[in-house]
């Protein structure tokens, strides 16, 4: 256990600071106690074998096996060559997998512990720009719902960082995976301690805007660093001069200096014995810090999220410093606005130890995936990384920022017994986690879930959606699909480039596989003609008209383009920018104008957003351009990825549960009165609109546009989607569509299985966002990832949505992916994307069949694989450019600096 009070240590280590004698560690005040602390120990000897083994070390081994036994790994190798220890545990690895434990280098888990409230925000000292002497072990909670969420994922050891609101943030805690009861029995043992540091825009937002003092610049950020690490090398000089005067004449040296928590921490940096974890986004603020860091005398070990490190990779490299970062995270603010799913691959290329990290409670239990889509989108782009790197960024290389490779991060004998089984590639979106090991001892059982739920979810709710057991769904195999092997754009580039763009009014895709909105066919082929499918049929056309352009099919899938029903994509470019976001009132506006039904997300479409070719590297083919916030927020707009509006309104929005109650300030049962008032008084308006017009009606709960907007609302032939997570919100929406007749959609729906039953008879249909599975508040206590899968058993129609940021919409079919991983049927989890979606609102897409519109991609594999990507796109029959402003970023900085 770390002492309460910073300490100064007994030997200096720093090659950048002047050697100098230690001052004698000061005492700290003796415990009344001292704390019992909980112990692992590995019950039994274990040995997987016929196994995949992945170790992050070297390459797979195929006919593997792995023994372990008291916490630590006995060998690794074929499984020929591993011998049984006495009574171990033999498990049978054949078709499975084996890697180290994943780590995670940023997290705030348990710090911004889940579900969010005031008493669970500990993530930021937000009282000055350095508060250097806090840590974030005091801030700890050990019951976080989420840290059992990541050791499903296979998360064994995870850096869990104060938030970025400061300069200097705090102190990070490293923490190996099991349930303690305290932080300290969480503490990865003997691990170096961090300090966490941020640039940017966040220091500046929460002080100079917030607050209206220093830092409000970025130019103040770099001036309290340097001041901060002055005060603290005199601090340090004092320390010394004392302890010199004392050595000579003791008498004469007088007490020692005043202690400063702040400045001790301080210190410790540049005496070398705390890592520098420091949060920057662009390029050259990284070589400002890195000046900083020259000029203070101390290394920085890690930049955290660094979109822009790839323009910086080469000083990077040469500086020895890690890069953590996301795979396609991007956009939020201006300083991630740069970011490129390339970045990863072009760091390893120049030899930066690369690293993929979450910063999220929903990413840490995915890191596999990120991965995997890093390395995909780094071998298409003709970077050759191999899966064994690759399993190193989120293995072994976060083990080095977090200062303990020598005892975890890969499978090497005599190292700690961190050890996760998988049933799928790990780097595949199906994969999931079938056993996981921290010291040899488990902490996650798919068969029955983890093994020690937190104490808010003990009681029914752990019999629920806290043991999660559904088993994945089958996934069509390659050679079902009439494929070879994966796309990989370094052995053959031709795989992953997209076609050439051509104009014309006639499509013929001839041999390709088909996924009609409703099933697969092979060898199959389709007519476009006129923004038209035509025809499409098993076997080949035949004679095409004249000029018809024909496109190869072998070895490709087409399917209906993937529709996101919800989204902000076309009224948001950067969300934390006043200027590029136009989705929700701000200010006093917000509050006095709860109710907005005549507004129309249509009138704030852009059309040129750089934000719809990105959606279109996904698939997308079309969004729901949703509105925010209010009671009722405004009516949504179907929105081609070309920017184009197709229909207006595509729905009217409400919100229940918390955002209804903030948008009224009042209660559930507030919030349905007021929408009650509201649709009575708009179906009143509709028998009376001429008394109305003469003043002859009470006063109404809306504007005059507004209860005109209700109207095709009340006479069904507008839907209206209705936000709300709890299960009894869920059913107040059924009770109000019932009395209303309202053609109702559901969108959130995190306690939708629960009330699945009632959803089915009234044929109500859902849409999720399957990745969704914490209880992030009171509303969504019941979130679990196979709700698509219990949904679609109850024959409730799912739809699938990014439900968020919409530099998110190119991973809809991530969350597809991982439904399916959970249980969901694979043709299921398409036709959520695309048959489902037309259904429910009515719309043209989503189908290929004669005389639906010709919205269609054209993939080089399973779209639902992160291996896979389009290679072509028409909408209504014309070909788009698959290209972005991305990738124009990644042409200009490919080239390595000479």
């Amino acid at each position: 256990m770390r002492p309460l009070f910073l300490l100064l240590p007994v030997l200096a280590s720093c090659a950048s600071v002047p050697p100098t004698s230690a001052p004698p560690a000061l005492p700290a005040p003796a415990p009344a106690q001292v704390l019992a602390t909980r112990t692992w120990v590995q019950p039994r000897a274990v040995v997987i074998r016929h196994a995949t083994v992945m170790p992050a070390s070297g390459p797979a081994i195929e006919d593997g096996a792995v023994a372990f036994a008291e916490g630590r790994l006995l060998a690794v190798g074929r499984n020929a060559e591993v011998q049984t220890p006495p009574g171990a545990e033999e498990l049978d690895g054949t078709g499975l997998f084996v890697t180290p434990g994943i780590i995670d280098a940023h997290s705030h888990l348990g710090v911004y512990a889940t579900p969010a409230s005031f008493a669970n925000e500990e993530g930021n000292e937000a009282t000055a720009p350095v508060t250097a002497e806090v840590d974030a072990e005091h801030g700890f909670w050990p019951q976080d719902p989420g840290l059992r969420r990541a050791a499903a994922g296979g998360v064994t050891s995870l850096l869990v960082l104060p938030g970025s609101a400061n300069l200097i943030g705090g102190r990070g805690f490293p923490v190996k995976l099991h349930f303690g009861r305290t932080a300290a029995e969480m503490q990865f043992p003997g691990a170096k301690d961090a300090l966490k540091m941020a640039c940017g825009e966040n220091p500046r937002r929460v002080y100079g805007e917030g607050r209206k003092m220093a830092p409000a610049t970025r130019m103040a950020n770099v001036a309290g660093f340097r001041q901060a690490f002055a005060l603290a090398r005199d601090y340090l000089q004092k320390r010394e001069d004392w302890e010199k005067k004392r050595a000579k004449k003791p008498e004469e040296a007088g007490p020692p200096p005043a202690r400063d928590l702040k400045l001790e921490t301080l210190a410790e940096v540049l005496r070398g014995n705390l890592l520098v974890q420091n949060h920057c986004y662009r390029a050259d603020e990284m070589a400002v810090m890195l000046q900083v860091a020259e000029e203070a005398g101390f290394s920085i070990r890690a930049f955290h999220h660094a979109v822009e490190a790839y323009k910086l990779r080469d000083v990077l490299a040469k500086k020895e410093v890690a890069v953590a970062t996301w795979t396609d995270w991007w956009g939020f603010k201006m300083e991630a606005w740069d970011g490129i799913p390339e970045n990863p691959g072009l760091l390893w290329q120049a030899g930066v130890r690369t690293v993929i990290h979450s910063d999220s409670a929903y990413g840490i239990q995915r890191l596999n995936q990120e991965a995997g889509k890093a390395m995909w989108r780094a071998r298409e782009s003709g970077i050759p990384v191999t899966e064994e790197e690759v399993l190193r960024w989120v293995t072994l290389h976060p083990a080095w920022v977090m200062g303990v490779e020598e005892r975890t991060g890969s499978l090497e004998p005599g190292k700690m017994a961190d050890v996760v089984l998988w049933k799928g590639h790990p780097l595949s979106a199906y994969a999931r986690a079938q056993r996981v090991w921290a010291d040899g001892v488990v902490t996650y059982d798919a068969a029955q879930g983890v093994v020690e739920a937190s104490d808010f979810e003990v009681g029914e709710h752990a019999r629920t959606s806290a043991r999660l057991v559904a088993q994945p769904a089958a996934v069509p195999t390659r050679q079902a699909l009439g494929l070879e092997a994966p796309c990989d754009g370094v052995k053959d580039p031709a795989c992953a480039t997209p076609l050439a763009l051509e104009e014309g009014t006639c499509t013929a895709f001839q041999g390709v596989t088909v996924f009609t909105g409703s099933e697969w066919w092979t060898g199959a082929s389709v007519l476009v003609e006129g923004g038209k499918v035509t025809r499409a049929q098993k076997g080949a056309l035949g004679k095409l008209p004249a000029g018809c352009r024909e496109v190869e099919g072998r070895g490709r899938l087409l399917t209906p383009g993937l529709m996101d029903a919800f989204t902000g994509l076309g009224l948001v470019e950067v969300p934390a920018e006043w200027s590029a976001s136009d989705e929700d009132f701000r200010g006093e506006a917000a509050a006095k104008t709860p109710i907005r039904a005549a507004l129309r997300a249509s009138d704030g479409i852009n059309p040129a957003s750089e934000l719809f070719p990105v959606a279109r590297l996904g698939g997308v083919t079309a969004v729901g351009a949703v509105p925010s916030g209010g009671l009722v927020p405004g009516q949504s707009a179907f929105v081609a990825a070309d920017g184009r509006v197709l229909r207006t309104p595509l729905a009217l929005h409400i919100n229940l549960g918390i955002s209804g109650r903030a948008a009224l300030s009042t209660s559930r049962s507030g919030v349905l009165e007021r929408l009650r008032e509201l649709l009575s008084d708009a179906r009143e308006y509709g028998r009376r609109r001429a008394d109305f017009e003469q003043n002859r009606m009470r006063d109404v709960a809306a504007s005059r546009l507004d209860l005109e907007a209700l109207q095709p609302v009340l006479n069904g032939s507008v839907r209206v989607v209705v936000a709300a997570k709890r299960a009894g919100d869920l059913l107040a929406a059924l009770e109000l569509a019932r009395e209303y007749r309202l053609k109702l959609v559901l969108v959130g729906a995190d306690e939708a299985w629960q009330v699945a039953g009632a959803l089915a008879a009234a044929k109500v249909p859902v849409i999720l966002q399957p990745t969704q599975n914490l209880p992030s508040d009171f509303d969504s206590l019941g979130g679990r990832l196979d709700q698509a899968a219990l949904l679609h058993a109850a024959g409730v129609k799912v739809l699938f949505s990014t439900l968020g940021e919409p530099h998110r919409v190119r991973t809809l079919s991530q969350e597809a992916a991982n439904a399916v991983a959970w249980g969901l049927p694979h043709t299921e989890a398409l036709r959520a994307m695309t048959s489902n979606v037309a259904e429910a609102f009515g719309v043209e897409g989503g189908r290929i069949a004669p005389g639906v519109v010709a919205d269609l991609v054209l993939w080089n594999g399973d779209p639902l694989e992160s291996a896979s990507r389009p290679l072509g796109m028409w909408l209504a029959g014309s070909q788009v450019p698959l290209v972005s402003r991305q990738q124009a970023l990644f042409e200009k900085h490919r080239a390595p600096v000479k």
